[in-house]
């Protein structure tokens, strides 16, 4: 399975970054042609840009408010098995559908987000059209559509704590904040460095979204590295710059997750 779903790409993708190929010729060898041309491009580097702008906005996102709701839904409430089910539906349907829902409720004429708005005298908002809100709506929907992932995963490392560990606190006279602050945090940290990375290699290669909800606009806003990949390859038929973003995509997520080991890695685990 690792060889043929990651391994063989990559050594078919790499020799091809340095060529020149249309698919309907022969490649011919540029050697780092492609790599000086795409480090010359200001729209690669837009898309870099919004590639990390989404992808610390929706880590950070969606780690703590998957946080937030593990804590809720392992209290012993009324109704948290019924809780559970729907924080977790949203993420049995693909990114494809999620984004297609969204879109029409983000609409500015016939939305249903918008249609409140109205009905409450604020006029009409421009989620998906606007260069400054359409990668925060792209966010709030993937919130809504993949928190219930993180949530699950807090939530079995939540119900692995020891329960003498919060009584304890309790007796020694801790409120539930102090409790948190000094037995879950510490004893999560492993999760929450795993959640974090998982979040971050994912959400680095965001295309469905930014295909379905905005198509990389308004004005680029939304033009992710893997949606530049895609348009380069399938719309411009040129494949050997496509194979050179994909690396690079590649290498920017290696050394992302590299660095995420070494900030957080040796303390979670201490």
């Amino acid at each position: 399975m690792f060889f043929f779903f990651f391994l063989l790409p990559v050594l078919t993708i790499l020799p091809m970054s340095f060529t020149r190929w249309s698919i309907v010729d022969k490649p011919v060898f540029v050697g780092l042609g492609n790599y000086i041309r795409m480090f010359n491009d200001k729209f690669f580097w837009k898309a870099v840009s919004n590639t990390f702008y989404y992808t610390i906005l929706v880590t950070i996102v969606l780690t703590v408010l998957g946080l937030l709701l593990s804590v809720l839904l392992n209290q012993p409430l009324k109704g948290r098995v019924l809780g559970r089910v729907f924080v977790i539906m949203p993420y049995v349907i693909s990114s494809a559908v999620a984004g297609t829902v969204w879109k029409w409720m983000f609409n500015q004429n016939f939305g249903i987000i918008n249609s409140y708005l109205r009905q409450v005298g604020i006029p009409p908002f421009s989620f998906l059209t606007s260069p400054q809100w359409a990668m925060p709506s792209i966010v709030l929907m993937n919130a809504w559509w993949s928190v219930g992932f993180n949530t699950i995963i807090f939530l079995a490392a939540l119900q692995g704590i020891p329960e003498e560990l919060f009584q304890a606190a309790q007796v020694d006279g801790a409120n539930p904040f102090q409790a948190f602050r000094y037995i879950t945090l510490p004893l999560l940290r492993p999760i929450i460095l795993y959640v974090t990375v998982l979040c971050a290699a994912n959400s680095f290669q965001m295309f469905d979204e930014a295909y379905i909800m905005t198509q990389g606009g308004p004005v680029g806003s939304t033009a992710t590295l893997v949606y530049r990949t895609y348009n380069t390859a399938f719309e411009a038929f040129r494949f050997g710059d496509a194979a050179a973003l994909s690396v690079v995509t590649m290498l920017f997520i290696l050394i992302m997750t590299t660095v995420q080991f070494k900030v957080s890695g040796r303390e979670a685990f201490e």
